[in-house]
């Protein structure tokens, strides 16, 4: 979908509440890019030192290599610590002619298969893997190796592609509010998340979300389809519970010379459907166009905009809802560095425009949200792995364009939020992780009733296939 999630603004749900800076229905906590389920058993959890060591280690090694370059135990030492350091060019360069030396070298040629798999040059990968398979003597460990690649190399030359993920778990808020567990927030689009329709009192409640992605490539362009679905239920207060689904589907378009790539468009359309207290409340249509492309090494950046227009239902915690249907145009762009390996920093800014039909909500909001996220490859003996630490920082500004006369008809009602994010998720298996985090929320206003100070504490787990 975009690159990165979407949110929305304050917007007023009736005397003395309104929904903030709302939130994308996400499947990660706190925005933070997705954590690669890998399991102890894949080739980052293994016993491996540090990136910096492994690159001291290569260079050494390499500089041994220019004095005996037919040497062939050092050929693979020096493509061993290559591959840790990242450099996976230089690494299969080096087995490659380890194989001249010795074309009977055990383990080189599934090695090879499953870098080549890794860059992408699924030609090669499948030429190597059924040398490997060849091989004499094989062992279980590498047995299961080759079905794994194979599988792999299948769904690659396959057009369609189907991925999923699911995110169970349990929350609990210092202030209870209706905003579903683990979004992130970014200026514009639906108000799924509902921040400041609260209690007053802490509570908990269980959740669960859903993300089915398909992309078809018909050659010179792919559909993207995604749906994404989120139910809640409040512990003792049926009131809080929200289910929401979105659904967008449109072409994307790569821009490549040769092998190089330029950058990448997705023309799409979106439609919403959000319930709060089991009665619906909002339902919405848009379309919009995404954009993003390499900067530089290490360096990318991204860019959208989208226009939507959103109906709603008055609700038991919200009778003047209906007030709030209208137009929203929002856009936004988001830069992200990788400063070292496995270390990404990132930088988003969006804006939106809300045209309410009456005019009594009409405002615009500013969302910045800068964050850090850091991979940890684990040793293999701890049987889990990787861990990724992130932490986010949002500054949320929303400003009304005239005063609500609901609440005082000579106040410009502006609001601001400060967001904290620290999250920690821990691979179990191939394809689960475990996930905690922290989000502290503090919201200020001139408006007494829009404060706000919630803590949230939610664990939970992803299942992706």
């Amino acid at each position: 979908m975009w690159p990165f999630s979407r949110g929305s603004r304050t917007r007023r749900l009736g005397r003395g509440k309104v929904v903030s800076p709302l939130l994308q229905i996400a499947i990660v906590i706190a925005g933070t890019v997705p954590l690669p389920i890998i399991s102890a058993s894949a080739d980052n959890a293994s016993d491996l030192p540090p990136d910096a060591a492994a690159s001291r280690e290569a260079d050494a090694l390499f500089r041994e290599l220019l004095k005996d370059p037919k040497n062939v135990e050092l050929t693979f030492r020096y493509a061993e610590a290559a591959i840790k350091a990242g450099n996976i060019e230089a690494g299969i360069s080096s087995l490659e002619r380890l194989l001249l030396l010795d074309r009977s070298f055990p383990g080189v040629k599934l090695e090879l298969a499953e870098l080549y798999a890794r860059l992408h040059s699924y030609a090669m990968a499948k030429s190597y893997l059924a040398q490997a398979e060849q091989e004499p003597g094989l062992d279980e460990n590498a047995k299961a190796r080759i079905r794994a690649l194979r599988d792999e190399l299948g769904l690659a030359r396959s057009p369609s592609k189907l991925t999923t993920e699911v995110f169970v778990g349990v929350r609990h808020q210092s202030d209870a509010s209706a905003e579903p567990a683990g979004s992130d927030i970014v200026a514009g689009g639906v108000p799924e998340t509902l921040t400041t329709i609260f209690l007053g009192k802490p509570a908990w409640d269980v959740f669960a979300s859903g993300n089915v992605q398909h992309s078809y490539n018909f050659g010179n362009f792919k559909l993207e389809s995604d749906m994404l679905a989120y139910y809640s239920a409040s512990l003792g207060h049926s009131e809080l519970d929200v289910g929401a689904v979105e659904v967008s589907t449109g072409p994307r378009f790569d821009f490549d010379i040769g092998d190089v790539h330029l950058a990448s468009t997705r023309a799409y359309v979106v439609a919403d459907e959000v319930g709060v207290g089991n009665s619906q409340f909002l339902k919405s249509v848009g379309t919009g166009l995404s954009f993003d492309r390499p900067i530089i090494d290490r360096l990318s950046g991204a860019g959208f905009y989208e226009f939507r227009t959103e109906w709603f239902s008055p609700i038991a915690l919200s009778p003047a809802a209906n007030l709030m249907n209208g137009n929203v145009n929002s856009f936004g762009l988001a830069l992200s560095y990788q400063v070292v390996d496995n270390g990404n920093l990132g930088l988003q800014v969006s804006y939106a425009l809300t045209n309410d039909f009456t005019d009594i909500g009409s405002n615009k909001g500013l969302v910045i949200h800068l964050s850090y996220s850091q991979l940890f490859p684990l040793p293999k003996r701890l049987g889990v792995g990787p861990l990724e630490l992130s932490s986010s920082i949002y500054r949320i500004y929303s400003n009304d364009d005239a005063p609500d006369p609901l609440v005082d008809p000579n106040l410009i009602a502006a609001t601001d939020e400060w967001r904290f994010v620290a999250s920690a998720k821990l691979g179990l298996t191939d394809n689960i992780a475990a996930n905690l985090s922290i989000v502290r929320e503090v919201m200020t206003s001139d408006v007494p009733a829009n404060r706000m100070n919630n803590t949230q504490i939610i664990l939970g787990a992803i299942l992706a296939y």
